[in-house]
Parts: C-alpha cells; sequence; structure tokens
C-alpha cells in the first residue's frame, strides 16, 4: 500500500469513527458559531473542517493544527488523532506533546 493510499485511509478511519453528531449537538447547545455560517455548521461543514485539519498535518509527523474547536495530530509514530476541545489548561507546558 503507498503511503498516499495509507494515509487517505487513515483519515477516512478518523472521519468515519468519530462523533459529529455529539459535536454539533454540543455547538448548538452553546450557540458555537463559526464565520460565515449563519448558526452551528452542519454535519457537513464539521466534516470538511476535520478532513482539511487532518489533511495539513499530513506530511508533518509529531505536529498538531486547529480551527473551530477541532484539533488535528499526526503523532511521531504515524497516529492520526482528531478531537474536539471545549476546554484545556495547563500550569506548566507538558514534557511531552500531548497529540
Amino acid at each position: 500500500m503507498s503511503t498516499e493510499k495509507s494515509f487517505n485511509t487513515k483519515i477516512e478511519n478518523v472521519i468515519s469513527t468519530f462523533d459529529f453528531m455529539r459535536v454539533k449537538q454540543v455547538m448548538d447547545y452553546l450557540n458555537w458559531t463559526w464565520t460565515g455560517f449563519n448558526g452551528t455548521p452542519d454535519k457537513e461543514a464539521l466534516i470538511r473542517k476535520a478532513t482539511q485539519l487532518l489533511e495539513e498535518v499530513r506530511n508533518k509527523p509529531g505536529e498538531v493544527c486547529g480551527s473551530g474547536g477541532f484539533r488535528a495530530s499526526n503523532r511521531e509514530n504515524g497516529n492520526l488523532s482528531l478531537k474536539f476541545i471545549l476546554t484545556e489548561s495547563w500550569s506548566d507546558p507538558p514534557d511531552e506533546p500531548e497529540n
């Protein structure tokens, strides 16, 4: 399997197992909007944003990028991660980056 196909498969796996409707429900409850949307984004827009962020870390092992509450990570071991974060706080930066 080529690296490109493998990465695309990883993105598909992340997207297919992520609970976008749960994110949508939380955003609706909090009246959380994004620029350019009348109200909260729909599920399809959430999926597009998540996919875009995962694509952004494609060639950046160990990197993290985020927007609109999402945080996509490409871990050093090649695993992809997608999170939706409401809040986070650290007294000091962690010893190892949490991807």
